[in-house]
């Protein structure tokens, strides 16, 4: 998250220098945002893989519910953001927020017009670490929410607990 706070003000810094035109301002700023987009992937693919694996493990209901509220929240990015291949990223997200007690709907919607996504890439990602920050979620992607955990869950049968057969022996003595 502190990564692309300071992307955001490297980048608001280049287009400042830039009406000013200050050329090599606008260069030390574009070569700044290209390091610190090489440092956010380096620090972010651990945690994001975590939500990722997390999201894939989503039970169908579930993964439909926050398609559903992708669509109604943004709908016009969000086509984009479910074409995304790490977008279960953003699907577990908003089941943790849920069972945080947030509106998973408004939340995201919030985080969607707070600053633009246009040149987000991808911009799954760069939702998942604003709602990990409007809804005060832990930084630590590899615990569940108790909801979400649930939700994750493979669906386990319990062995059937077999009784004896009348008539048969229990054992010795």
């Amino acid at each position: 998250m502190v990564i692309d706070m300071l992307f955001f003000l490297v980048t608001v810094a280049g287009h400042w220098h830039a009406k000013k035109g200050h050329a090599q301002q606008v260069a030390a700023a574009r070569r700044a945002a290209e390091h610190l987009r090489a440092a956010y992937q380096t620090a972010a693919a651990q945690p994001l893989g975590v939500l990722h694996q997390r999201g894939r493990r989503l039970r169908r209901p579930l993964l439909d519910r926050q398609t559903l509220v992708i669509r109604e929240a943004m709908p016009d990015l969000a086509e984009r953001v479910l074409a995304e291949p790490d977008w279960y990223a953003l699907a577990v997200t908003l089941a943790d927020a849920e069972a945080a007690g947030h509106d998973p709907a408004a939340l995201l919607a919030d985080a969607a017009g707070r600053r633009e996504l246009g040149t987000a890439e991808p911009v799954s990602d760069v939702l998942v670490w604003r709602l990990h920050r409007n809804a005060d979620l832990p930084a630590d992607t590899s615990g569940t929410m108790p909801v979400a955990a649930a939700a994750e869950a493979p669906a386990q049968r319990t062995p059937e607990r077999t009784s004896p057969q009348p008539g048969a022996r229990r054992g010795r003595g």
